[in-house]
């Protein structure tokens, strides 16, 4: 599955997701909160995790928390709180929202608060 989505990402490639922002999510389902501590992670209000979310719009350009277009700069959580003081899912979202040269700016409209804060989540959960 992993390589159907870079496959696909790669044919698509990173500058493509403007063109869909545009478009509203495909499927929405309604949120519904039921956790526990030992349950996976929650959906988000799209009905995906923070890990599927990062594959649908991030993975292409941040393959396994790296970066095609800027490769000095990675997801590593390290890496991110020593070079732009990045440390929350806030702060991830913030970049998302208003990214540097080389990113596509990814607002509410194509990703919403409680998606790209499960995005920042599972970044900073992933990559040390």
């Amino acid at each position: 599955m992993a390589i159907l989505a870079l496959v696909t990402g790669g044919v698509m490639g990173c500058k493509k997701k403007s063109e869909e922002q545009a478009q509203p999510p495909q499927s929405v389902m309604s949120t519904s909160k039921a956790a526990t501590s030992a349950a996976p992670p929650a959906p988000s209000a799209t009905g995906l995790t923070g890990e599927q979310l990062f594959k649908q719009h991030c993975a292409v350009c941040h393959p396994n928390g790296g970066n095609t277009i800027t490769p000095s700069k990675t997801l590593s959580a390290k890496a991110m709180a020593d070079r732009s003081k990045i440390t929350k899912p806030e702060d991830i979202v913030k970049i998302m929202r208003h990214p540097g040269p080389g990113m596509n700016k990814f607002d509410e409209g194509m990703i919403s608060n409680d998606d790209a804060k499960k995005i920042g989540q599972y970044i900073l959960a992933t990559f040390p």
